[in-house]
């Protein structure tokens, strides 16, 4: 299980109290990878957003930072007591229910969710476009074995058409998303993306 990987690499980091470690969530949304985001700062790792060089790929690696105080809190959750199966404590989550916060630790869990939604609305970038234009060209060359009849030609044109829509109603979603959550991020005091040396 992916939630399982997660939490060995945030053990596996605090065992050797790692400077920083990254981690590329496999789990069903970002919903679930803000609530290990919460434990991760719990044990004293904070999230810091893509790890650099991999912000434009589809599933990027994520970077999570020691804190100044990581030792102390990691030290008081591990002389805490183990869950029922002796697994890892998961502060802010429901017992035996893995990354599912309980109702105190939601506000700060969706701030989480809030960055990582305006990290991701970077990715629909003019790379996203590039490729839009770009396809015409494939299609000039795939056209060459049917023959470019007037049908074929319409018929490439629509699904050029079909996807730069898409596109263009998926910039419009992304757009409006990334300005909702900046500003929940924003009316929380909260700085994203955090400025440089911060």
């Amino acid at each position: 299980m992916d939630e399982r990987h997660l939490l060995n690499e945030l053990m596996k980091a605090v065992a050797q109290e790692a400077g920083e470690f990254v981690v590329r969530p496999h789990v069903p949304g970002l919903k679930k990878f803000a609530a290990f985001a919460y434990v991760a700062e719990s044990y004293g790792y904070r999230y810091s957003g893509h790890a650099p060089g991999n912000a434009a790929l589809n599933n990027p690696f994520f970077l999570f930072v020691r804190m100044p105080d990581a030792r102390e809190r990691a030290a008081a959750l591990q002389a805490a007591p183990r869950d029922a199966h002796g697994g890892f404590l998961l502060p802010g989550m429901r017992p035996g229910l893995g990354l599912t916060p309980v109702p105190e630790a939601r506000p700060h869990v969706g701030l989480l969710y809030s960055q990582m939604v305006v990290e991701a609305s970077g990715r629909y970038n003019p790379r996203v476009l590039s490729n839009i234009l770009i396809l015409p060209v494939v299609m000039a060359i795939f056209l060459i074995f049917p023959g470019y009849s007037v049908k074929n030609v319409l018929i490439a044109a629509g699904i050029w058409v079909a996807f730069f829509v898409f596109y263009l109603v998926g910039l419009g979603v992304t757009r409006q998303r990334r300005r909702t959550h900046l500003g929940r991020l924003a009316a929380a005091g909260v700085q994203w993306p955090p400025q440089v040396g911060t």
